[in-house]
């Protein structure tokens, strides 16, 4: 079953959401103010970068070309990845945020490889006759 950007969008937001705010817990210490604004960092980074990832592979499966679009949006997920991970800390975030950003991308990479994998359409076998 093939499925649309719409829908992967959709259901990566949906499955992101409880594991930031678990993983923040763990890394944080327990469900407290700083934990939870890890959460919504992480969160909002992970989906960023995976959403591009998505909108990558569906872009590459307009124009016929399906693993340059996977390749394209996971070059373009590091960069949003790296970025935030050397900057954020830097910028005064809380001390747990980079544990909690590795811990939810490991979570989206997951998700988003399935969903990605989803996007590209299956090309018919032929079967030849002997």
């Amino acid at each position: 079953m093939m499925m649309g950007l719409g829908s992967s969008c959709a259901l990566l937001s949906l499955a992101i959401a409880p594991a930031a705010i678990l993983i923040a817990a763990i890394c944080g210490g327990g469900f407290t103010g700083e934990a939870l604004v890890s959460a919504g960092v992480a969160y909002g980074v992970c989906w960023l970068a995976a959403a591009a990832v998505l909108s990558a592979t569906f872009l590459g499966n307009q124009f016929h070309a399906p693993v340059h679009g996977m390749l394209g949006g996971m070059l373009i997920k590091m960069l949003i990845m790296l970025t935030a991970i050397v900057a954020i800390p830097r910028l005064g975030g809380p001390p747990s945020i980079a544990p909690t950003i590795l811990g939810v991308y490991l979570v989206a990479l997951v998700i988003v490889t399935t969903l990605s994998v989803r996007m590209v359409p299956q090309q018919p076998r032929a079967v030849k006759a002997l």
